[in-house]
């Protein structure tokens, strides 16, 4: 089942620019990752330094595997240092789409 996967994080006032240049880094080493389809950096407008990592994968499994793999703490390395705090991660299994098909795949 198609899952999305939020991560919601707070970067250091100041190196917000340096931080979406980590991201774009990041984005671009995690492409044709297996089971991996998308991903896009949202600006979290409630909150002061606030991001939203936002990815979209084939399914949670594809996902796990790939954060559980070595090669995950490796790839993301570059966007850590300019977090402020921890981050909290979210997994969301895709249950319909606008039109109303279900994915179940």
């Amino acid at each position: 089942m198609t899952t999305r996967v939020m991560v919601f994080a707070t970067v250091k006032e100041g190196d917000e620019l340096a931080f979406e240049q980590a991201y774009s880094e990041v984005a671009n080493k995690v492409a044709g990752t297996p089971g991996h389809i998308r991903d896009e950096l949202l600006l979290d407008g409630s909150r002061p330094g606030g991001y939203i990592l936002l990815s979209e994968w084939e399914s949670k499994e594809h996902f796990l595997a790939w954060e559980d793999a070595p090669i995950h703490k490796e790839t993301t390395t570059p966007m850590r240092p300019y977090w402020a705090g921890r981050v909290e991660r979210r997994i969301y299994p895709v249950r319909a789409t606008a039109n109303g098909v279900r994915s179940d795949s």
